[in-house]
């Protein structure tokens, strides 16, 4: 950072997708990775690429790095990559109707309203869900034309005009607009795998360069908080019925170990910081935090406020703040051990996730700026350096913004340096610029989501979840004691089935129950929960109990 600024600007780009792939059967059961990857993973890296002075953080969830490199070095497919490959004159009426159902998952303002015949086949196929007989009904009416050409528009839409524009052939199918050939989707789908094997080697590149730096998250995004005791979610929900408890610090550790070993095998270095899953922190997930060398860990600015109400004398019961304290690192110490803490501007993380959008982006990226430059003259004249965190998910925004936000990227990173009292940083290289000089003891546990954790716990489908994943675990346990005690065991499977445990403990499952996805059987986040938890006894060839072949949902 330029010692001459007054205040560092890191953003935290957060990347993340939960384990999709259902390890038995080796297939992806849904295809987020892949087309997230052309469209968010390889050009957020690629507009840092373009912009020698800008430096930011990327976060880079450790389950989603190794899909990525499944994909790339093991040739995965998923679902939806099943049905874009075939050819349309081979397709089964249920490969239709599964066509049917998702290829038009995209943005309908960007990307399928400005499209005629992305806009025709919509309008064929008729703007309600169809279901059951109507639906096939419906497929009826399709040509194999409309498939081939529905196949080449869904995956179309899915690149970003930075990858369109160095690829001439790109470049003219999405103008063709329609009549596509099978050749022309051969070559679609090999310039996404072309750019999946792109995206892991352009971020180590711009690391080693020292223009981004590269944090982790623990492994399987699980809330470790809850890992570590489900019971610790009382305090900020005290009312909320809670499941029965679990706790198992041993897998949060574990999580957190294998996260860090895995980061420094693939970027050459061990992470100096973290983004927890979600923003969720505890005293005890900071404690293993700093058991495993982790120098710095980012959250909400309304953790800190709690946590000073909570637990600072001279806070004690306050409720308005200064807003100029998150502007700041804290060293969070307990006895002689001790973490730094940033924490995120909610405000402008905010403002970037869900209002920009509907600016022109030229005039979103100014006011930005603008409000960086606000928070520099706000800050005391007599404090050291400030840091102003803008922390959010690196990949989900996007698609509501015009061209995936590609100007309002470009005149941010262009301009942003060039002002006088602010400049772009790593939130590494400031720490190595300014220590933190204020201390906090205890953090308020809770997420980047209302300081609490109700999206996770609390309600009856999502306790329902952790006692199914206490029970399996339970047997589990069980299984792996009689496994020590019998030398024809079968180790590998024991391995693979307590992989397949901590992949349940990851948080998105629970993301979607209580309503937020579909219901019943129809819940592919429920089914593919259930799953992992299934495979646990098909793994080690034990009946599966009747309580997994019941939708959670």
């Amino acid at each position: 950072m330029d010692t001459n600024k007054k205040l560092g600007v890191t953003f935290l780009w957060h990347m993340h997708q939960p384990f999709y792939k259902d390890p038995l059967t080796d297939k992806y059961m849904m295809p987020w990775v892949r087309l997230h990857g052309i469209k968010d993973y390889f050009p957020m890296a690629a507009l840092v690429d373009n912009f020698e002075n800008i430096r930011v953080v990327f976060n880079l969830v450790p389950s989603l790095v190794e899909q990525i490199n499944d994909y790339v070095q093991n040739d995965a497919s998923d679902s939806y990559l099943d049905l874009t490959v075939k050819k349309a004159s081979l397709l089964t009426l249920e490969d239709k109707v599964e066509i049917l159902n998702h290829f038009f998952k995209v943005n309908f303002k960007q990307f399928i309203e400005p499209n005629h015949r992305y806009a025709e086949l919509l309008i064929k196929k008729g703007i309600k869900p169809l279901s059951g007989t109507a639906l096939k009904n419906t497929v009826k009416t399709f040509s194999n034309r409309d498939f081939l050409d529905l196949q080449m528009l869904f995956n179309l839409s899915w690149f970003h005009s930075i990858s369109v524009d160095d690829d001439m052939r790109l470049s003219d199918l999405i103008i063709k607009g329609k009549d596509y050939t099978e050749e022309d989707k051969e070559y679609v789908v090999g310039k996404q795998k072309e750019i999946m094997s792109q995206i892991l080697p352009l971020y180590r590149r711009l690391q080693d360069e020292g223009r981004i730096e590269i944090t982790t998250t623990p492994f399987y995004h699980p809330i470790l908080p809850l890992i570590c005791d489900t019971s610790v979610a009382k305090v900020s929900l005290p009312h909320s019925p809670m499941p029965k408890k679990f706790s198992h610090p041993e897998d949060a550790e574990w999580h957190v170990k294998e996260a860090i070993k895995y980061h420094t095998e693939q970027f050459g270095t061990p992470p100096r910081g973290m983004w927890p899953s979600e923003g969720s922190v505890s005293d005890a997930m900071m404690d293993i935090l700093i058991k495993n060398g982790i120098d710095w860990v980012a959250t909400d600015e309304d953790i800190l406020f709690n946590s000073l109400s909570m637990y600072d004398k001279k806070y004690k019961g306050k409720t308005d703040f200064d807003r100029r304290i998150i502007y700041r690192p804290y060293n969070y110490k307990v006895d002689s051990r001790h973490i730094t803490m940033v924490f995120r501007d909610k405000n402008l993380s905010d403002i970037i996730s869900f209002n920009y959008n509907s600016w022109n982006q030229d005039e979103a990226a100014w006011d930005l700026i603008n409000h960086c430059k606000n928070i520099g003259e706000a800050m005391r004249r007599d404090t050291d350096r400030g840091l102003l965190a803008v922390v959010m998910d690196g990949e989900n925004a996007w698609e509501y913004f015009d061209d995936n936000g590609r100007l309002f990227f470009e005149t941010l990173y262009e301009n942003l340096d060039k002002q006088e009292l602010i400049g772009s940083t790593t939130v590494s290289d400031f720490l190595d610029l300014e220590k933190p000089k204020k201390s906090i003891s205890h953090i308020y546990p809770g997420s980047w989501i209302n300081h609490n954790f109700d999206i996770w716990i609390g309600q009856e489908q999502d306790n329902m979840s952790w006692d199914y994943l206490g029970w399996v675990r339970k047997d589990l346990v069980k299984f792996t004691k009689e496994a020590q005690d019998d030398p024809t065991a079968n180790a590998d499977g024991i391995a693979k089935a307590w992989r397949e445990l901590h992949i349940a403990e990851g948080s998105d499952w629970n993301w979607w129950y209580s309503g937020k996805a579909h219901s019943g059987n129809d819940n592919p986040f429920d089914s593919l929960y259930r799953t992992h938890l299934k495979n646990i006894y098909r793994l080690l060839k034990k009946p599966i109990p009747d309580f997994l072949k019941i939708s959670i949902a």
